[in-house]
This record gives structure tokens, C-alpha cells and sequence, in this order.
């Protein structure tokens, strides 16, 4: 990747630089907020908004999808570019991505695949004398616009301390700024320190940072092992993603996010490789789409009684005890991405759940409704176990979030302290006399800071987060006035939710995952005892602490990506907001569609993120559990508590021996401790899900083996395409069946019936 430097370093008579200056690349003079941008990432964006309400409202799964939001913008402009006036540049395809990332994560965000169905689900016991609360189109725009701008604006003052200041590494942001840089043949215009991209050339930026490195060395600078460079604490990884070697002869690059690892070089836009890439894609979209709208005509291929055939026939594993198999293309394709350790802590959780708990409780008559009930069968019984996992899990986590940057907080500030002291010391030993090395660590982060103009101006995100908060406070009273929702606890649940957002801000910059589930639930837990018996008010609550949560990370993953290839924040602050407002009516739109052609809950989308929500609103504000469930809840939640501290603790100790240079020493048997979440998710959605995605883990793990095996093999032509192959596949399954669920939206809308019902197992099979 090339290195270049275009602008000069000044100089004093003794050849040292008077001021570290940024190098300046060709790509940065291009365009950034561009209308063809803007409409390209918000076509894209609807087409994520679809796909994330199809999943989410079927398993609770949602994706930012960042690369492949860069990757697709970026073939579009390829395809067209003979048309193209002006290049399509780097920094305007992380715009695009910013705005199809916002549009995309609505049904999370505003809580269609969550709070939205909970509260029709409730009943006049939940919320008297009203029950159910059921809100019409118009007020599904009012609502989404009352909770879909207030993160954006909290993340904005966070960006100079999290990404200027401490580096924290957002690594699926450092993935996505990799990427495009590889797609649009780009350098990095930020190296941050831990990184090896680039030559040590003597008028670079990065050459003079190396050369100061290699003068601290000879002369035992203390200072070397006080540089805060973070690592993301990722189970499979060893490093940041801008820590792996990128060398000037190979050209590669280590990239990690929440779509695993996988390395990129220029060879991945060579003609024949891109032509392989791009065929792949189309081909494993057009299978996905053709599968998913030939299973609304044969539905017996969506759901195959595969345990009954190996039982002879002699047991009903599908229609008793709901173990069947869909061999659904997206849900391998989700497995490739999560990975095998995920996805074995899911079929960990589904073989516990549904294969031992569930017949326990069946056969003991703790429960008196068929299995598939969530009401009063074995499947809500279970839930209540995996929401314990998952509160368990959640509450240790961001403990141990606060902790951490605690500490990190800490070093950096004795840092500082010390840096000060030796200016001081400094000047009063040689006055007149300039260090080098203090003067470019003190100019390091004012250096790395964005041009004054693309900076989002003070005023305004000030005043729009007092806007957008008079909004969700005047709006949530609006809608809720009639159902226990005073405006005292709307404005508590803002402030909660704010300073969460900031928590979770960490959370995702250091670990790559925003705990946006677990900041909802303390939200839910607080606000039992600000509003007692409110379950309006508490899932509510709850859902304005996810929504800021959400917006205000999604906004800090984009701003990383930004900032490493040198891109307006304030272009991307704009951008998000136009994702977000267009898709408070896309998502509504979407969600009026599935809401109106299908039950849900139902068989075909049970929504089970609903049931966690209501159910632990209900639990709060004093519901009784289940017979016999008690035990069982606690047992798990203590153990997966206990496996949370542990994975917790050694994975911070890791990351700080990384702070003090000593290196990542993560243990590798950590990788295979369950996930809590993981495990949760497995027990609460279906066997039929869960088996599918655990194919794909162990695709994406055979994958990896041949790659390994067979990489520089002259014959293994796909194995040296690498992980990023297969992972362009696997997006492939996944946006396919969440684009052509729209065709089955619109025949179940028309009403037409399945071609044949042949092979259908009632009771798994939903039959048009």
C-alpha cells in the first residue's frame, strides 16, 4: 500500500521538524458528502432495514453490516465509474456507509424488533385497564423520531476523548477503515502507534515517529512504555486490527470486526480475484432469495423433520419437542460470520434448553402447555433461564467495562502527570532548548485532530441535544399520557440513558460489542423503582437507553473508520442523521407490512426479544415465576456470572500488560469458554436456527483450516482468496433471504396460497 507523503515537514538549521505536520494524500482533495453518496447509502441502507427487521423480528438478530455497506457502495461506483464525473473516493464511501449503517439499525434502535411488539403483547393484568398497547403508523414515526436522535448528539463531545485522546480501537471500525482503504488503494492518513503500516521513510510523518522511537530506545526512555494504544479484547483475537504487520513487499492486511478475521491485499482488486469475488456474491445471493421465496410455495423445505426420519418415525422430535431442521442459506451464512466459538456456545445452550430442560420440565408437569408455548409451555419456561444467562452476563460485563476504564482513565492521566513533569524538569535544566521527543507527544493528539471546518461546531450539537431531548419528552408524553408514563420519569430515563450511552461507547470501542441488551435491562431494573407496576413505563425506559445506546455507537464505530482515513466528522455526523430520520419511515413502513401480513408473535416470527423484554418488565415489577424455574435460574446465572468474572478478569489483565508494552498475553483456552449470551440466544430461539447457524461455524472453521493449509498452493486458487471469500459469500445468504423476504411479504399481503403442503409436520410447518 503506498505510502507517499505530499506535503513537506518545516525544519530548523539543525534539520529537526519545528512542527509535526500531517501528511497530506491525493484522496483527501475529493469529495466527501456528495448526493450521489447520500441516495447510493440510503438504497442500501433500506436494503439492511429490511433484512435486520426480517431477522431481528424472527431471532432477535441485527447487523451493523459496515463492511459490506463499504463493499457494496463501492462495486456500484465501479460498475458506473466510466459514467463517474468525479472519482468515487475513500472518505465519500465512508459517508455512504455511515448513512446505510444509520438506516439500517432502526428496528433495533427504535425498538421494532423489541419494545414495539412487548407492549402489544401485554395484557389488562400488565397494563390496566388498557392491556395491550398498540400504536398506529403515525405514532410509530412519532416514536422513532422521539428516541432516534439524542444518541447521535451524545456521541459527538465522546469522539476527542475516546478516539483522539485514548485511541481506543473500535475494531470493527479499524476493520472498516482498513477495507475501504485496501478497495480504494488508499493509506491510512492516521497511524496510530502500535501500527506498522507504511515505510519508515525520513520525510514522512510515520518515518520521523519511528526514528524518535529508535532515539528513545538508545537512550532507555521511560516514556516508551507509556504510550495508550488499546486493544480490542475480541475472544478471537491477539491483537488490534491496526496491529498486525502491514510490509511494503506483501501488502497485506490483518483485519478484525464482528465479521471475524481475515487478512486483504491489493490482490483482492485485481480483475480476475474481484470478477471471482463479485460472481460469489450474486451467486450466493440469488441461491438465498430463490430458497427463501420457493419455501413460502414448498414450505415443507423450510422446516425438514430430519430427527424424526433418524428415529424411524417412532418419535415426533418435530411437532412434540420442536427439533427440526431449516437449512436456511442465511442462517449458515450468520454462522460463518459469528464464527465456530459462538456458535458452539449456541448449540451449547439450544442441547441444554431444549434438549434436557425442556423435556424436564414436560415430563414433570412444571408447565401445562404444548412445548412450542411461550405463554405456558416448556419454551417460555426455558426463557426465563436464558434471561438470567443473559442479566448475569450483562451486569458482570459492564462492570467490568466501568472498571477498566477506570483504569485505563487512571494511566492515562499519570501519563500525562508525568509528561508535564518532564516538561518542567526540562526547561528548568536546558532552557532555550526544545525535546523532540516531548514536544511531538504533546502535539501527538491535537495532531491527529480533524481540521477546524470539519468539525461538528459546538453549538450545534449542544443545541441539538437539547432539542432532541425536549422532543422525546414532549413526544413519549404524547403517546403515553394515558398509561403510567409520567414526564418526571421520560427525563430520568434520558439522563440514564445518556450516561449508559457513554458506557457503552467504551464498552464497544474496547471490545467490539455494544451492550446495548444489558443497558436496557439496568434501565428496566431502575425504573422499578422509579415507577413501581409501571411496565409501560419501564419498557419504555428501557427502550430510550438501547436507542441512545445504539445511535450514539453506531455514530463512534463510523467516526473511528473516519478518522483513520481522514474523513469530516462533521460529513459523517451529517450523514447520520439522514439515515436515521429516513429510516424512522422506512422502519415504520417495514414494520406495518410484517405487523399487518403476519401474526406476531407467531409461528413464523415468534419476535422472542419481545417476550425477554416483557418478561423481565414483569419480573421487576414483581410478576411471580414459574413453578420449579427458580432454582434452575439462579444455578445458570451464577454459573455463567462466575465465567464472566473470569474471561473478565484475565482479558483485562491482558489488555493492560498491552498498555505497559509487556505484550497481549490473552490465554488461549478463553476462546473456548461459553458466552453467556451466546448460550442464552440458544436457548431461547428454536433448535431449527441454532443448528443451522452451527454449520456455518464449522464451514467458517474448515474454511480457515484449508486457507492455512493450502495458502500460496498454485492449484488452490479460492483458497488463497482467503477469509474474506468467504465471508463475501456468507453476506451473500444473508442479504438474499432478507431481500427476498419481501417477495413472500408482499404474497402473504395478496394472500396467495403454497403450491403444495406435501411433507408438512404440523406444527413446524406453516402452510400459506
Amino acid at each position: 500500500m503506498s505510502t507517499a507523503v505530499y506535503s513537506a515537514v518545516p525544519s530548523d538549521e539543525n534539520g529537526r521538524p519545528t512542527h509535526r505536520t500531517k501528511p497530506h494524500y491525493p484522496h483527501q482533495d475529493l469529495p466527501q458528502f456528495t448526493w450521489r453518496a447520500m441516495w447510493v447509502g440510503l438504497g442500501i441502507g433500506a436494503l439492511l432495514c429490511f433484512t435486520n427487521m426480517y431477522f431481528g423480528l424472527q431471532t432477535g438478530w441485527i447487523s451493523m453490516m459496515s463492511l459490506q455497506s463499504s463493499l457494496l457502495g463501492f462495486a456500484i461506483f465501479k460498475t458506473f465509474k466510466p459514467y463517474l464525473k468525479q472519482p468515487f473516493g475513500p472518505a465519500e464511501n465512508i459517508v455512504l456507509q455511515s448513512i446505510a449503517v444509520a438506516t439500517g439499525t432502526m428496528p433495533l434502535a427504535a425498538g421494532f424488533v423489541g419494545i414495539i411488539p412487548a407492549l402489544q403483547m401485554m395484557t389488562k393484568e400488565d397494563n390496566p385497564p388498557s392491556g395491550p398497547v398498540v400504536l398506529t403508523a403515525t405514532q410509530l414515526i412519532l416514536w422513532s423520531l422521539a428516541i432516534a436522535f439524542f444518541g447521535v448528539f451524545i456521541a459527538v463531545p465522546l469522539r476527542k476523548q475516546v478516539i483522539i485522546k485514548e485511541k481506543l480501537p473500535f475494531p470493527s471500525g479499524t476493520a472498516t477503515a482498513q477495507m475501504i482503504g485496501v478497495l480504494h488503494n488508499a493509506p491510512l492518513v492516521v497511524q496510530e502507534k502500535g501500527s506498522h503500516h507504511g515505510s519508515a521513510d525520513p520525510a514522512s510523518e510515520e518515518g520521523l515517529r519511528q526514528r524518535r522511537q529508535q532515539q528513545q530506545q538508545q537512550r532507555g526512555n521511560p516514556l516508551d512504555n507509556e504510550e495508550i494504544q488499546m486493544a480490542p479484547l475480541d475472544s478471537s483475537q491477539t491483537l488490534t486490527a491496526a496491529d498486525a504487520p502491514l510490509t511494503e513487499d506483501e501488502g497485506r492486511v490483518e483485519i478484525g470486526g464482528e465479521d471475524g478475521d481475515f487478512s486483504l491485499d491489493k490482490s483482492f482488486l485485481q480483475e480476475d480475484n474481484w470478477r471471482i469475488n463479485m460472481t460469489a456474491l450474486g451467486i450466493s445471493f440469488t441461491v438465498s432469495g430463490l430458497y427463501t421465496v420457493l419455501s413460502y410455495f414448498i414450505p415443507m423445505i423450510a422446516a425438514i423433520p430430519v430427527f424424526d426420519w433418524l428415529s424411524g418415525m417412532t418419535i415426533a422430535f418435530g411437532s412434540t419437542w420442536q427439533w427440526f431442521f431449516t437449512p436456511s442459506f442465511s442462517y449458515i451464512g450468520q454462522g460463518v460470520i459469528m464464527g465456530f466459538p459462538t456458535t458452539a456456545s449456541m448449540l451449547l445452550g439450544c442441547i441444554v434448553g431444549w434438549g434436557i430442560l425442556s423435556p424436564i420440565a414436560t415430563l414433570n408437569k412444571w408447565v401445562t402447555g404444548p412445548v412450542s408455548s411461550q405463554m405456558n409451555g416448556a419454551r417460555g419456561w426455558i426463557l426465563w433461564i436464558s434471561l438470567g444467562v443473559m442479566i448475569a452476563e450483562s451486569i458482570v460485563s459492564l462492570l467490568g467495562v466501568v472498571v477498566l476504564s477506570l483504569l485505563v482513565h487512571r494511566r492515562y492521566a499519570a501519563r500525562k502527570k508525568r509528561l508535564e513533569e518532564r516538561r518542567r524538569l526540562a526547561h528548568s535544566h536546558h532552557q532555550g532548548h526544545h525535546d523532540e521527543d516531548l514536544e511531538d507527544d504533546d502535539e501527538e493528539d491535537d495532531d491527529d485532530e480533524a481540521p477546524p471546518d470539519q468539525i461538528v461546531p459546538l453549538k450545534v450539537w449542544v443545541c441539538g441535544l437539547i432539542l432532541s431531548s425536549f422532543l422525546c419528552l414532549f413526544l413519549i408524553w404524547y403517546l403515553f399520557k394515558g398509561h403510567h408514563m409520567p414526564m418526571y420519569a421520560t427525563a430520568l430515563a434520558l439522563l440514564l440513558g445518556s450516561l449508559l450511552s457513554v458506557l457503552g461507547v467504551r464498552a464497544l470501542g474496547s471490545t467490539d460489542l455494544n451492550p446495548v441488551s444489558g443497558i436496557g435491562k439496568v434501565s428496566q431494573f431502575v425504573f422499578a423503582g422509579v415507577v413501581p407496576g409501571g411496565i409501560v413505563a419501564n419498557l419504555i425506559a428501557g427502550g430510550i437507553a438501547e436507542a441512545g445506546a445504539q445511535q450514539a455507537g453506531d455514530l463512534m464505530q463510523d467516526l473511528k473508520t473516519g478518522h483513520l482515513m481522514g474523513a469530516s466528522p462533521k460529513a459523517q455526523f451529517y450523514g447520520q442523521l439522514i439515515g436515521s430520520l429516513a429510516s424512522v419511515f422506512i422502519s415504520t413502513g417495514v414494520y406495518k407490512l410484517y405487523s399487518t401480513a403476519y401474526e406476531l408473535p407467531g409461528p413464523q416470527f415468534a419476535v422472542p426479544t419481545a417476550k425477554v423484554w416483557l418478561d423481565l418488565a414483569r419480573l421487576v415489577n414483581g410478576h411471580a415465576l414459574p413453578d420449579h424455574v427458580v432454582p434452575f435460574l439462579w444455578g445458570f446465572a451464577g454459573l455463567f456470572a462466575g465465567l464472566t468474572i473470569l474471561t473478565t478478569v484475565y482479558t483485562d489483565a491482558a489488555f493492560l500488560k498491552h498498555l505497559d508494552k509487556q505484550g497481549y498475553g490473552r490465554p488461549r483456552w478463553l476462546n473456548y469458554v461459553p458466552s453467556g449470551i451466546a448460550f442464552a440466544i440458544g436457548m431461547y430461539n428454536l433448535p431449527n436456527f441454532t443448528l443451522a447457524r452451527f454449520i456455518g461455524g464449522l464451514v467458517s472453521m474448515g474454511w480457515d483450516w484449508h486457507c492455512k493449509r493450502y495458502a500460496g498452493h498454485p492449484g488452490a486458487k479460492y483458497a488463497n482468496l482467503g477469509r474474506v471469500f468467504l465471508i463475501i459469500i456468507a453476506s451473500g445468504f444473508v442479504l438474499g433471504e432478507g431481500t427476498l423476504s419481501i417477495v413472500n411479504l408482499l404474497l402473504k399481503s395478496y394472500d396467495v396460497h403454497s403450491w403444495t403442503c406435501a411433507g408438512c409436520v404440523e406444527g413446524i410447518c406453516v402452510c400459506n
